[in-house]
């Protein structure tokens, strides 16, 4: 078994290492960061110099395709809130949700808010969801983690469903979510 995670999205290793320098990169273009947080809708996001080196990069890996490019604005805008990935490799975006807050004994997004996030109604939605979570982990999160269920995310709202529940998103966040939980919670 592999110390690699698996990605349901991101398998090509080209693509994982195209979103991981274009987000490395983010401090060192001067305003990118800042313009994709002031992204208040993913057609804005769309119009920003960030999305555009998102996309080139894509380009570049041969793994772009057009009717992703709303889930890709989404994956652009989530990641410009990360400023750091946690140090575990084997952390997901949905367990380091489920984490214990320091002194509190309570995960760092309540059930509820995790509920919430899962049945997020539209892209524009998910996308505030997804700030708003991130903003409570302290914008720590598994970059490459977050970008897939991102995709996967907008994946199943096209309507391509998994065949097996285990890969279905809201699953699989559960699992981890309340994985993390119940390491602390007894």
């Amino acid at each position: 078994m592999s110390d690699e995670p698996f990605y349901f999205r991101i398998k090509e290793p080209s693509v994982r290492e195209a979103v991981l320098e274009w987000w490395q990169q983010l401090d060192k273009q001067r305003g990118t960061r800042a313009e994709l947080r002031r992204s208040d809708t993913l057609d804005a996001v769309l119009l920003t110099e960030g999305f555009r080196n998102l996309w080139q990069a894509l380009e570049q890996t041969g793994q772009r395709r057009d009717r992703d490019m709303l889930s890709w604005a989404c994956v652009a805008a989530a990641l410009a809130e990360v400023r750091e990935q946690p140090t575990a490799k084997d952390t997901t975006f949905a367990r380091r949700l489920g984490e214990q807050k320091e002194k509190t004994g309570k995960p760092y997004m309540s059930e509820m808010r995790f509920a919430q996030l899962q049945k997020s109604r539209s892209g524009d939605d998910f996308l505030m969801r997804l700030r708003r979570a991130l903003s409570l982990i302290n914008k720590t999160a598994p970059v490459l983690s977050l970008a897939d269920n991102i995709l996967h995310w907008f994946q199943e709202q096209q309507g391509d469903q998994a065949a097996r529940p285990m890969d279905r998103l809201a699953v699989r966040w559960a699992t981890d979510y309340f994985t993390a939980v119940n390491a602390y919670d007894k």
